[in-house]
Order: structure tokens, then C-alpha cells, then sequence
């Protein structure tokens, strides 16, 4: 019975597994989106949030850069091209990121190109798109923490949101919450999703410091091409 059970392998923890589901990589375009609309739907064309246009908007974000993405790589699974959804093997994590890197920069040019989405909107992806193509470059000498560089990116954004929407706040059933208390938030569940990334072994703290900062300094570096003028 001992050895049996030294055998079977130990069980993830759940707290773990959600926090690593719920802010997914592939889900930080959409919640960028979603606390850019709560902040100031009006430069979506929008007089509240996720109204019919927002909405449709936010359907879009979420399909193209979340579902579209998901199902390619349910696809590489099936085709034995990658040998679990979670993709631990360094290696096997090239054809994944090269396609997703690619899909969101289609994404972000045809953003780039609309007159319906803000410059800023504009830029997060961008800051997006470049922390990819740099998660990509070091996932070759070494893991990468995905989660981490989302994690960071969104950070990034918040504070961007908050330097230059100081003024607003987010609506929340007749309370306005300050942009200062969201970027507290943002860097508290980034902790958080940290955390669980370590209690999940997938990661050493290193591969995690690297991907926060790769997040980050994304975003700084797309906002300045966009205004640096």
C-alpha cells in the first residue's frame, strides 16, 4: 500500500489550477479590454459599458484571440504535434507561440487600421504582440512563464490606464472605485497567479520574474511608439 501510493502522483492544488485557468494568457487581451470599456467606454463609441456595440466588440476580441488560439492548439494535440494542452516541453511550445504571435499581430493590425478602436487599445496590443515575439526568442535558451508575461502585461496596462484616465474611475452599482486601487488589484492577482504557477511546479521563480518584467516592459515600449511624439 506505501509504495502504491508513493507511486501515484500527487494531486495539483484546485486553488492552483483555477487561478491558472482564469487568467490564461490567452484571456488577457479580453480582460484588457474589459477594464479599458469599465474605465471609458465612450472612446469605443459606446455610452455605457458593454453595450450592443462594446459587446460585439468584446465577441470579437474574445474569439480571436482566445477561442481561435485555444482550438489551433486542441488541433496540435490531435495531430501529436505537442503532447499536453499545458505544454511543458520548452520545444514544444515554438509552433504554439509562433502561431499565436502571428494571429495577434493580424489582430492587432486590423485594430491598428479601424477608426472604431482607440489608439490606446491599439497599443496594449501591440505591447502584446512584443512581449510574444520576446517570450519567443528567450523560450529558446530557456522556459518562459507565459502566465507570468501576461500577468505583467496587465499590470503594465493598468498603470498605463491609470497615468493617463486618472481622473475616472470604474462604476460598480453607483460607486466609483479609483484606477489606483485597480492597479493594486492587478498587481496582487499577478502575485496570486504567481504563486500558483510555483505550487503547480510548472515553473522556477526565475522563469517567473523574467516573464513579469517581459510583460511589462512590453507595454512601456509600445506605448512610447505610439507617443512618443
Amino acid at each position: 500500500m506505501t509504495d502504491q501510493a508513493e507511486s501515484l502522483p500527487a494531486r495539483k492544488p484546485a486553488w492552483a489550477l483555477m487561478l491558472s485557468g482564469l487568467f490564461h494568457p490567452l484571456l488577457v487581451p479580453t480582460y484588457m479590454f474589459l477594464l479599458l470599456v469599465a474605465v471609458n467606454p465612450y472612446l469605443f463609441g459606446s455610452n455605457n459599458f458593454l453595450d450592443t456595440r462594446s459587446a460585439i466588440t468584446l465577441l470579437m476580441i474574445f474569439l480571436y484571440t482566445f477561442v481561435i488560439p485555444l482550438v489551433s492548439v486542441v488541433l496540435m494535440l490531435a495531430l501529436g504535434m505537442i503532447s499536453s494542452l499545458m505544454i511543458d516541453d520548452r520545444m514544444e511550445r515554438i509552433g504554439p507561440l509562433l502561431l499565436v504571435m502571428v494571429l495577434y499581430f493580424w489582430v492587432y493590425y486590423n485594430f491598428s487600421q479601424s477608426n472604431d478602436i482607440p489608439t490606446i487599445f491599439s497599443s496594449y496590443m501591440l505591447g502584446i504582440v512584443m512581449a510574444l515575439g520576446a517570450s519567443f526568442v528567450i523560450n529558446v535558451a530557456d522556459k518562459i512563464s507565459l502566465h507570468a508575461v501576461g500577468m505583467g502585461g496587465l499590470v503594465g496596462m493598468a498603470m498605463i490606464t491609470m497615468a493617463i484616465f486618472g481622473a475616472n474611475g470604474i462604476q460598480i452599482s453607483g460607486l466609483t472605485f479609483s484606477l489606483g486601487l485597480l492597479v493594486l488589484l492587478t498587481v496582487i492577482l499577478a502575485g496570486l497567479v504567481g504563486s500558483a504557477r510555483l505550487a503547480l511546479k510548472a515553473h522556477a521563480p526565475g522563469q517567473l520574474y523574467v516573464g513579469y518584467a517581459v510583460g511589462f516592459i512590453a507595454q512601456l515600449a509600445a506605448l512610447l511608439y505610439y507617443f512618443q511624439g
